[in-house]
């Protein structure tokens, strides 16, 4: 077991040792210097001209210190407490997060997993909700059970742009109008959090409730910035600031810790080897702890939206694999859903399993906190016992119970879920895509997969609502566009 900030690696079922992976991957001669580079906002996002920043986003002084960040933090103050008051003089009691990708699966992962954690004032509860999907099946949810008068809205978007982002609220400013007008909707109940300040002002949110985030912080690397406000609403400005200490400890750890000891590095060698020499495409994600349950989800676009590339830093095409497919899912769930596969089936993976050996269930009397305490046990019972047969299989002669083995997995290993260690764990995964996007040399900071699709989204819905031709459309898409038609 290998131990870091907040955080243990244990790899023996990789069936290599640190000093034996060393010798199968290697790092680039000048692989410090980059990692320094990282820390200090100077690593060059090449494609898009800009430098990396979001590590830079986490130090706690950039949160308590900066004129900025004090207003992050009144914000959250003024409406933990009560104090924020709609246009027509009544508290907020609800916010709602309208953001698509790393705006919302960050926030509302973090929301979600520390909120046990959250310094409540007693003399107000706010209730914190996420909103993502452009078909408006979640707003479809929201809005039945908050109030106009006592919602406030976060739209977090970094270009304030976002096709998907608008569409969600657009329909809020119709749903308000017959309690509020837009005037005092756009006064008192939006916060705005962009890079973007213009296009905030543009759109008509007071100077006084944006929070704006630098260029260089990518989406899926900004829940340490701005975008984390919900993750603050929900829990307060103390426990934000702890995630963001675990998140600078793991930072020190992925700068300073030889490779035989660096968590991150460790985890990015296993995975390219597993990737290229053992033919591995894919990595199961299996957090054992119910509050991590999202954890896949945000994995999924950190990894596969930074390091699925098929281009190298030059622009020319690449001949070898690069980043695996990420999936996953919860895993106390997962043992009566896939993994019957895992065991069973005819397909190699991999595996992270991310284990919180105890929790002391705070606000419960001693009773229940033991019987909480025992379940968190048996979690860690059935995560040891589905590793340990992935790895070493078993057999007695009968085909219906042979179980193969070999699959090689990780155990990240935290003493207790706490905003320190929930920190360390984001910011580990962060390195460990920065090492392989370096070993593969490639950029994982752009995205051009997804703008690509973006414009050709924006071409197809001009043919659907205005009736324009698609250039070089195929007969199913045309016929699909004309269904759609039909049903305006």
């Amino acid at each position: 077991m290998l131990n870091g900030p907040h955080l243990s690696l244990d790899s023996d079922f990789q069936g290599l040792d640190a000093n034996a992976i060393q010798s199968k991957v290697q790092l680039p001669d000048n692989f410090q210097q980059l990692k320094s580079n990282l820390l200090s906002g100077d690593f060059k996002n090449v494609t898009e001209s800009r430098p990396v920043t979001h590590c830079l986003t986490r130090s706690i002084h950039s949160v308590v210190d900066s004129k900025k960040s004090s207003r992050f933090c009144e914000m959250v103050r003024k409406l933990r407490s009560g104090r924020w008051l709609g246009a027509t003089g009544k508290p907020i009691t609800d916010v709602v997060n309208i953001g698509v990708g790393g705006s919302d699966l960050g926030p509302q992962m973090g929301a979600f997993a520390l909120k046990e954690f959250a310094d409540d004032s007693p003399l107000h509860s706010l209730n914190v909700h996420f909103v993502s999907s452009m078909d408006g099946g979640q707003l479809y949810a929201v809005l039945p059970i908050v109030d106009p008068e006592t919602t406030l809205f976060v739209i977090a978007s970094k270009s304030f742009g976002t096709i998907d982002t608008f569409a969600n609220v657009d329909t809020v400013r119709e749903w308000i109008q017959p309690t509020l007008t837009e005037s005092q909707w756009l006064a008192e109940h939006v916060i705005g959090v962009s890079s973007n300040a213009k296009k905030m002002i543009d759109y008509g949110i007071p100077a006084a409730h944006q929070l704006t985030f630098g260029e260089g912080v990518g989406g899926r690397y900004s829940l340490w910035s701005a975008i984390g406000l919900s993750i603050a609403l929900a829990t307060g400005v103390r426990v934000f600031e702890r995630m963001l200490q675990g998140a600078e400890a793991m930072d020190k750890h992925f700068v300073e810790a030889p490779v035989a000891e660096n968590i991150p590095v460790l985890m990015a060698l296993y995975g390219v080897y597993n990737r290229q020499q053992r033919g591995i495409n894919n990595l199961a994600i299996l957090p054992y702890d119910g509050r991590l349950r999202m954890l896949p989800s945000y994995l999924q676009q950190l990894d596969m939206e930074s390091n699925g590339k098929s281009a190298g830093y030059n622009g020319k095409a690449i001949e070898y694999a690069t980043g695996p497919i990420i999936w996953g899912g919860f895993g106390p769930n997962g043992q009566h859903a896939f993994f019957q596969h895992l065991h069973q089936g005819y397909d190699e993976f991999a595996a992270d399993f991310i284990i919180v050996l105890s929790r002391k269930a705070p606000g419960f009397e001693a009773p229940v906190a033991e019987s909480l305490a025992k379940q968190q046990r048996l979690a860690v019972a059935n995560a040891l016992a589905h590793r340990r047969l992935m790895w070493f299989g078993s057999d007695n002669g009968e085909p219906r119970n042979h179980y193969p083995g070999g699959h090689p997995s990780n155990a990240l290993v935290m003493d207790e879920l706490t905003p320190e260690s929930f920190g360390a764990l984001l910011a580990a995964y962060e390195h460990k895509v920065f090492t392989q996007g370096v070993i593969w040399q490639i950029n994982s900071f752009d995205q051009p997969g997804v703008e690509k699709g973006k414009k050709i989204a924006i071409d197809v819905l001009d043919a659907i609502e205005k009736g324009t031709q698609l250039e070089g459309t195929d007969e199913s898409t045309a016929q699909l566009i004309a269904a759609t038609q039909k049903q305006k």
